[in-house]
């Protein structure tokens, strides 16, 4: 795979980190991992963070060694797919405003004037983002305050493992693709588009003391906290979390139960916020009957 495609790929998943992502848990040491049981097989589930500082970013030896067990690793996305970059660029198509339009224009002078005294500092040019949609502008500078702060995507938990499978030429499984990724923000309407872009700002300050936070409760698997994380992303842009998170969560269920039908073992790594609370895939899966245990 390229760099480009990588890159290109790389992108997409932290784009869909929203659910991008503490005190002592009082028990013994555990990690963001759970275990389930098929009949004839073991689905390990570990929480991912999208972008992580390097000296943050060692992987749970549990985790590894549920690599080591697994036939195939389930994610998000494919982060070695080599037809990434084809979809990345006609997927990108849909983050620009229709021909004629200007991002000032849709977004009205106070909330442009509020996003451009952020962006500058940051290095993002107001022409740079001029052709883009509000919640890919957002994104940006999201992204772009993480990566000053010292958050790298190859230190995160989805890119140190797929390097690893592309070196051991395991199969990755892909829950969706680059193009559905980027169509989930595509759809929203401007206002709730625009609304995005203000809970953006509005936070942007306090970005990577943020991130910070998640990254110890994941270290930790703190799933109190985690929890805590995901009911503030609903409060904030509550439409917008249910697309991205609730509704996600349930699309892939069907899949990574199917799985506990097969024989062999998989790995399923999707960001830390899709396992927890009362809609996440460890709740679903009790609902379905299996015992999750976490480790």
């Amino acid at each position: 795979m390229s760099s480009g495609a990588r890159h290109g790929v790389r992108i997409a998943a932290i784009l869909l980190g929203i659910g991008v992502c503490l005190g002592a848990h009082g028990e013994a040491a555990r990690h963001t991992f759970w275990e389930v049981k098929g009949r004839n097989n073991t689905l390990y589930l570990l929480g991912s963070v999208h972008m992580l500082k390097p000296d943050d970013s060692l992987l749970p030896a549990e985790a590894l060694h549920a690599y080591e067990q697994s036939k195939a690793l389930v994610m998000e996305l494919d982060l070695n797919d080599a037809n990434a970059e084809a979809l990345l660029g006609s997927g990108l198509e849909s983050a620009m405003l229709p021909e004629g339009q200007t991002l000032g224009e849709v977004l009205g002078p106070e909330l442009y004037a509020t996003m451009v005294a952020h962006a500058k500092p940051l290095g993002l040019e107001p022409e740079i983002m001029a052709r883009f949609q509000p919640w890919f502008a957002a994104l940006m500078l999201e992204q772009t305050a993480l990566s000053q702060s010292g958050f790298e995507a190859g230190a995160g938990v989805d890119e140190q493992f797929a390097r690893r499978a592309q070196a051991d030429h395991k199969p990755i499984i892909a829950l969706e693709t680059v193009e559905e990724q980027l169509g989930f923000f595509a759809q929203l309407p401007t206002e709730q588009q625009r609304q995005f872009l203000r809970a953006t700002l509005k936070d942007l300050d306090t970005e990577a003391s943020d991130a910070a936070v998640m990254v110890r409760a994941w270290q930790r698997g703190d799933s109190a906290e985690l929890e805590r994380l995901l009911r503030k992303e609903s409060g904030d842009t509550p439409e917008l979390f249910r697309m991205l998170t609730t509704d996600r969560n349930r699309r892939w269920l069907p899949r990574i139960v199917a799985l506990l039908s097969e024989s062999q073992d998989y790995l399923v790594i999707v960001g830390a916020l899709h396992l927890v609370g009362s809609d996440g895939l460890i709740e679903l899966l009790r609902r379905q009957g299996y015992s999750v245990v976490q480790h």
